[in-house]
C-alpha cells in the first residue's frame, strides 16, 4: 500500500479547490490543454543525445478496487463513489527523456535545486528554468487534476547522481475541499486542505515517491502499463477515472450545415481520434519533423498507432511547411507546399533590437485542392480542424499562428492585431501564415534575449504574446511583430488582387441562384413568370461588385417551364479584360463541386445541362453597339459566334454535358452585356451554384 500524506492549511498555502481555479481557460478544451502542457514538459525534459523525444497516449480501462486498496486513508471514499467494477484512464508516456530527477523531499533541496519530481509532484509553481522551455508560470500542470477526478499517479525511470538507474512512483489528489464528494481526509482536526500525496512512509505525515521495483510494477499492472527496461528512461503521468464523453464535449466550436444542422466532425465522437487532432493542431511544427532547428523533433503515438506525416490532416502538413521555411529561412522543401506560391519574409523592428530581425513570417493561399476538401477525399473545412468558428458563410477570414523555441503554436488568430487588416477571401480560398520568433536575438538595451523577452510575457496557459514593462519601458515588442506581420500579408494579397492573372470570383449570385435554381412546387405543369405590370411593381435586382466585373439579376424577370428555367444576368465591366468565364457546379455540403469533379470522381452525369445562351451588347469598348447585331446566341447546335474579334462559346464536359460559357479575345476589352441563359434541370433537388473567372492581366 501506499501510504499518505495530507497538505495541511497555513499561512501562504493552497488549497485544492484555489489550485483548480487557477488556470480555468474555459476557451480552450480540456483534451487540448492536457496536450499542450504533457508534451511541452516531455520535450523540456528531452535527453541531450537522440534525434527526437518520443510521447505515447495510452487509452484504456482498469478495475476500480485494485487501484483503491494501494491508496491509503481513500479506499472506502473511492469505493463507494465508484462503484461499478471498471473504469477509463488516460496516460501520457514519454522516452529519449531523463524522467523525474532531483531530489525525493524538500528537505534535501539546496541551492534551491528542486529538480524535475518536486516540481512536477510537489509543488506549483515552479518552472522550468532553461530558456526556450515551455512556460515560466508552472501553472500548467494543474491541467492534470482537471481531467480525471484529481488523482494523479506518476511513475519514473531516472539515472540518479550515482549514475544507477533507479524507478520512482508517487500519486497525487487535488479536489475541491468544499465539496459533498470530497474523499481527502481531515488531518488533526484542521480544515480540509483538498491535496494529498502517497509514497513511501519516512516520517509523521511526510512521504517520499516509491522506489521498490516489484511494487511499482504492481501499481502498473493495475493500467496494463509496461514499466521502462534495458537503458529506456522517461516519464508515465497516468489520470484514472477519467469521463470521456465529457472531456470530448468540453468547449468544441460548433459548426452548421447548409440546413441548419450541427456538424460533428469524427474526432470529436472518439478520443483516441481527438488526442491525435489535437497533437496536430499545437504540435504541427515539430510533430515528425526532422527539419525542426531547435532541439529534438516530436515522435507520438496514440495506443501505439503513429502519427505520421503522411496520415496529418493536409492544414497541419501546411502549417509544418510554412514553419519550416519560415524557421529554417529557406523557401523549398519537399513537402505539401512544393511547387506552390508561398512568401518568405522577414519580419524587422528599429532600434528595440540588437539586429532588426524578430522573425519571418511565411503565408500562402491554400485552396480546396491542396486542403483536400473536394471529392474523393471530403476534409472538413479547416476552421473546424483547428477549432476556429465560422464568422462568415461565404468567406474566409486569414489564419495567422506563430511559435518560439518550443515549436508549440501558442493561438489561431483571425482578428484581432494579428489578423485585422488582411481581406477575407471567398469561401474557397484560405490564407493561412505562420510567424517563428528570431529566439537568438536580444533586445538592445537589456541583456535578455528576444525568446526569454517573449517567454516572461506568456500568460500561464500560453495562449497568447503580451508586452510588458523592463527597468521602466516597454519595449512593445510584441505589438509591433503583430502589426508588421499584419501589414506585410495584407499588403502583399491587396497588391495581388490588383495584378493577379485569372482571378477567380465566387459570386454572391451563387448563394442567390441555389434558391433561385430550386423550381417552385408546381414546376412542369405550366410556364411562370409575372405580368410586365407585376414586375414593374415589385421588380427585385441583385447586384454583386468585384473589382474588374458588375454582375447583376432581375429576379423577377426569372421563368419557369416544363423542362427547366431562364435566368437574366448582366454582365458589366469596370476595366478592360481579356476573357470572363461563367460556370455553374453543385453546391454541397463540403463545398462548390465542379462538373468536372461531378462526373470523373463522383461517376454521375451532370443534373443540369445549358441548352442555350442569349448575349445582348448595350455597349462595348465604351461605345453604345448599334451597328453590330445585339443579340448573338451560342447553343447545343452552334457552340461558338464571334462578336467584334470576341470569341463567345459553350463549354462542354467530357460526358457532353454543357455546364457554362466564355467569352474571350486576344485584345482588351470593356463591355456592358444582358445575358438570357437557358437551363435544363434534369433533377430538381439540386442547388446550383453560379461562378465566374475573370482574366485581367497583362499577356
Amino acid at each position: 500500500m501506499m501510504y499518505i500524506e495530507i497538505a495541511e492549511p497555513g499561512r501562504m498555502t493552497q488549497s485544492g479547490s484555489s489550485l483548480l481555479r487557477l488556470i480555468q481557460n474555459n476557451s480552450m478544451p480540456i483534451l487540448d490543454l492536457l496536450v499542450r502542457e504533457s508534451v511541452q514538459n516531455s520535450l523540456d525534459a528531452a535527453k541531450s543525445d537522440g534525434d527526437y523525444v518520443s510521447v505515447d497516449f495510452i487509452t484504456g480501462t482498469f478495475i476500480s478496487k485494485e487501484l483503491s486498496k494501494e491508496l491509503d486513508d481513500i479506499t472506502d471514499g473511492l469505493n463507494k463513489r465508484f462503484r461499478d467494477k471498471e473504469y477509463k484512464f488516460i496516460a501520457i508516456a514519454d522516452s529519449n527523456t531523463v524522467g523525474l530527477t532531483g531530489k525525493l523531499h524538500h528537505d534535501e533541496v539546496t541551492e534551491n535545486d528542486y529538480g524535475n519530481l518536486l516540481k512536477l509532484v510537489y509543488d506549483i509553481s515552479k518552472p522550468q528554468d532553461a530558456e526556450g522551455a515551455g512556460g515560466s508560470w508552472g501553472l500548467g500542470k494543474t491541467v492534470y487534476f482537471r481531467v480525471g477526478i484529481g488523482l494523479v499517479i506518476y511513475y519514473s525511470r531516472i539515472i540518479n547522481d550515482k549514475g544507477h538507474y533507479e524507478s520512482r512512483l508517487a500519486a497525487s489528489f487535488v479536489e475541491d475541499e468544499l465539496g459533498k464528494d470530497s474523499i481527502i481526509p481531515r488531518r488533526n482536526g484542521k480544515s480540509k486542505s483538498g491535496i494529498a500525496w502517497w509514497g513511501e512512509k519516512i516520517g509523521s505525515n511526510k512521504t517520499i515517491p516509491i522506489r521498490n521495483e516489484k511494487y511499482i510494477k504492481k501499481i502498473l499492472d493495475i493500467f496494463h502499463i509496461e514499466p521502462y527496461k534495458d537503458d529506456k528512461t522517461g516519464t508515465i503521468i497516468i489520470i484514472p477515472y477519467i469521463d470521456s464523453e465529457k472531456l470530448l464535449s468540453h468547449n468544441q466550436a460548433e459548426y452548421l450545415d447548409n440546413t441548419g444542422k450541427p456538424i460533428i466532425p469524427y474526432w470529436c465522437t472518439n478520443l483516441d481520434d481527438y488526442l491525435s487532432i489535437a497533437l496536430q493542431r499545437w504540435y504541427a511544427p515539430r510533430l515528425n519533423n526532422i527539419n525542426y532547428p531547435h532541439g529534438k523533433w516530436l515522435r507520438a503515438r496514440i495506443n501505439g498507432r503513429c502519427i505520421t506525416y503522411n496520415s496529418m490532416e493536409p492544414v497541419f502538413q501546411v502549417i509544418q511547411g510554412l514553419y519550416n521555411r519560415a524557421a529554417n529561412k529557406k523557401a523549398e522543401f519537399n513537402d505539401i507546399l512544393h511547387n506552390h506560391t508561398v512568401k518568405l519574409v522577414p519580419v524587422q523592428t528599429r532600434k528595440v533590437l540588437q539586429s532588426s530581425e524578430a522573425g519571418f513570417v511565411a503565408f500562402t493561399k491554400a485552396d480546396r485542392d491542396i486542403l483536400k476538401m473536394n471529392p474523393p477525399y471530403n476534409k472538413h473545412n479547416p476552421f473546424m480542424y483547428l477549432n476556429i468558428g465560422f464568422t462568415y458563410p461565404d468567406k474566409n477570414r486569414p489564419i495567422i499562428t506563430f511559435s518560439r523555441k518550443p515549436g508549440l503554436l501558442v493561438s489561431y488568430e483571425t482578428t484581432g492585431p494579428w489578423a485585422d487588416k488582411i481581406e477575407e477571401t471567398n469561401k474557397n480560398e484560405f490564407i493561412i501564415a505562420t510567424f517563428v520568433l528570431n529566439s537568438g536575438n536580444k533586445l538592445s538595451d537589456i541583456d535578455i534575449s528576444l525568446e526569454e523577452y517573449i517567454r516572461r510575457g506568456e500568460m500561464a496557459d500560453h495562449n497568447s504574446w503580451n508586452d510588458y514593462t523592463l527597468r521602466s519601458t516597454n519595449p512593445r515588442i510584441v505589438s509591433r511583430i503583430q502589426q508588421l506581420v499584419n501589414n506585410k500579408i495584407a499588403n502583399e494579397f491587396s497588391c495581388e488582387n490588383d495584378t493577379e492573372i485569372g482571378i477567380r470570383l465566387s459570386s454572391g449570385l451563387g448563394k442567390l441562384f441555389g434558391d433561385l435554381l430550386l423550381p417552385p412546387v408546381n414546376f412542369g405543369m405550366k410556364p411562370s413568370g409575372p405580368s410586365p405590370k407585376e414586375s414593374n411593381k415589385h421588380r427585385k435586382i441583385t447586384v454583386e461588385n468585384h473589382k474588374g466585373i458588375t454582375l447583376s439579376l432581375a429576379e423577377d424577370k426569372i421563368k419557369y417551364n416544363k423542362t427547366g428555367i431562364e435566368i437574366p444576368i448582366n454582365i458589366k465591366t469596370k476595366k478592360e479584360i481579356y476573357k470572363v468565364a461563367v460556370t455553374i457546379g453543385i453546391e454541397a455540403e463540403s463545398g462548390i463541386i465542379s462538373a468536372k469533379e461531378w462526373e470523373n470522381e463522383l461517376e454521375m452525369n451532370l443534373p443540369f445541362d445549358i441548352e442555350e445562351v442569349a448575349i445582348s451588347f448595350i455597349s462595348f469598348d465604351n461605345k453604345e453597339v448599334i451597328t453590330y447585331p445585339k443579340v448573338i446566341s451560342v447553343s447545343k447546335t452552334l457552340p461558338q459566334s464571334e462578336f467584334a474579334g470576341m470569341s463567345i462559346s459553350v463549354m462542354k464536359s467530357d460526358k457532353g454535358c454543357y455546364y457554362g460559357f466564355m467569352l474571350s479575345s486576344e485584345q482588351k476589352h470593356n463591355f456592358d452585356a444582358e445575358l438570357l441563359i437557358k437551363l435544363n434541370l434534369l433533377k430538381r433537388d439540386i442547388r446550383t451554384v453560379l461562378n465566374v473567372e475573370a482574366d485581367e492581366g497583362d499577356k
